[in-house]
């Protein structure tokens, strides 16, 4: 090879093909980065300085800029160059914790919401409350819509027509008191398949009701009821969403819980539910109730979650009452004959005999999974009269998490052990309170224990 044709080669191999692209592709390319990546491209050359205009996908956080002032003069910039003309934005996320003004901030957002809009996030933190452009509500494009924290949403005199919003994401918004804004956005979203409602202090004691025939996946979080001695009315919770696939519901808030229609495509379902003194039902009816709602659920799912360990509430504890109250509604429960992977939070003799229960009534469960409430003492285990269906034939991982060496934990432990005949991992998780010492003493009596399965492997943890 001769040196001109070396040197013509080197040259090939050294030329730039990217900046020969289009801006539109490189603009294209670049919306795959994380946004601050992207605008540092800006100083690579003169012919790229201004690409960034030209991207479609946003995402802002002013917690990873150098400082509150640089960001709030770049996102003035933002505004400034996107807000006199139809852009190419398709998702636009903003996430804002320093002290902005709420109109400076209004512009930000009213900047990025443009006809081609897809994705909207909002998240801001900050001490105003931000108005939220009503031209958001007639984006026919907008796919996911997710606002939290200190967005002030007016819908009064707006129609809401989101022909394309498959996600739907609400977080501690002002709006959340008033349950007909809500009903009026599932109402103006007619292929909505997510929904995420979030309100840490619910005040609203009006009727609130999801009615959504396209729904597959809602998630409800009510964790704390804002009790006024003003106001004793009585909170509901009506769910009319026939197609579910996953249901995640922890509300310690409403003091009725309807489901009107059986979803029975439910395949998930995660349930914290509790009565509290608070309430102006009697604490039987709202047993009988809650045990109504479970039944049909349980007879559905493949994976059921009761219990919610950072509140240290659970639909277990409900259904331990009904048993010890000896109401009829938990009488003769039926099969679960589609659950294959449980998780619940137990302890106390009321709650080991409604396990006992849960499990005869689950022949095809293969995973099982038990969180200890560390706030009670765990009683002596006692054998249920027949060996559950699932330990003979299906059972295959089961998790204790929490252990702290009582005598009933124990007791338990081996009662597993002995008799899950295709049991293959077992998993211990001590408690926080747990000694080294408690700690060797329970893995010697635990794996020296007689095992109904050959392939069962006994784990220690941590």
């Amino acid at each position: 090879m001769t040196k001109d044709d070396r040197r013509k080669r080197c040259k090939e191999v050294n030329k730039d093909m990217i900046s020969d692209l289009p801006n539109v592709i490189i603009g294209h390319i670049l919306s795959f980065l994380p946004t601050k990546d992207a605008l540092c491209t800006c100083i690579l050359s003169k012919s790229w300085r201004e690409l960034w205009r030209s991207l479609s996908n946003f995402d802002f956080d002013d917690r990873t800029w150098k400082s509150k002032i640089i960001f709030g003069n770049f996102m003035d910039r933002f505004c400034y160059l996107h807000n006199s003309r139809e852009n190419s934005i398709t998702k636009f996320r903003l996430r804002v914790n320093g002290s902005y003004p709420s109109s400076r901030m209004s512009a930000w957002i009213s900047a990025a919401i443009k006809d081609n809009l897809e994705e909207l996030k909002l998240w801001i933190y900050t001490a105003d409350h931000v108005p939220l452009p009503r031209r958001i509500f007639s984006c026919e494009k907008l796919v996911i819509l997710d606002l939290g924290y200190r967005i002030d949403t007016d819908l009064l005199g707006v129609g809401v027509h989101f022909p394309c919003l498959k996600v739907l994401h609400l977080q501690e918004l002002l709006m959340l008191d008033d349950h007909a804004s809500i009903e009026k956005l599932l109402a103006g979203s007619p292929v909505l398949e997510e929904l995420k409602i979030e309100h840490e202090d619910c005040e609203s004691r009006n009727v609130l009701r999801i009615c959504s025939s396209s729904l597959k996946r809602l998630i409800i979080r009510f964790p704390f009821v804002a009790y006024d001695e003003n106001d004793p009315g009585c909170r509901e919770l009506t769910l009319d969403t026939p197609n579910l696939e996953l249901l995640k519901l922890t509300d310690l808030v409403s003091e009725k819980l309807n489901m009107l229609q059986i979803p029975y495509s439910l395949v998930e379902a995660a349930l914290s539910v509790a009565y509290k003194h608070v309430f102006t039902i009697q604490v039987d009816d709202y047993i009988d109730m809650a045990v109504q709602l479970l039944r049909p659920i349980m007879t559905i799912v493949k994976i059921l979650r009761l219990c919610d360990t950072t509140m240290r509430t659970s639909p277990l504890q409900t259904l331990s009452d009904a048993v010890h109250k000896k109401l009829p509604c938990v009488g003769n429960l039926p099969d679960f004959q589609n659950l294959t992977r449980l998780e619940i939070e137990a302890s106390g003799n009321d709650r080991w005999l409604v396990l006992h229960e849960i499990l005869k009534c689950s022949p095809k469960l293969e995973v099982f999974i038990l969180y200890k409430d560390s706030t009670e003492k765990t009683p002596r285990w006692r054998n249920p009269e027949f060996v559950p269906r699932c330990l003979r034939s299906s059972l295959k991982v089961i998790e204790y998490v929490g252990f702290e060496s009582e005598l009933g934990e124990i007791e338990m432990a081996e009662y597993l052990i002995k008799n899950a005949l295709v049991l293959e991992k077992m998993t211990i998780e001590y408690g926080w309170k747990m000694i080294h010492d408690f700690k060797e003493r329970v893995a010697e009596r635990l794996t020296e224990c007689r095992r109904g399965s050959t392939a069962c492997r006994i784990v220690f943890s941590p």
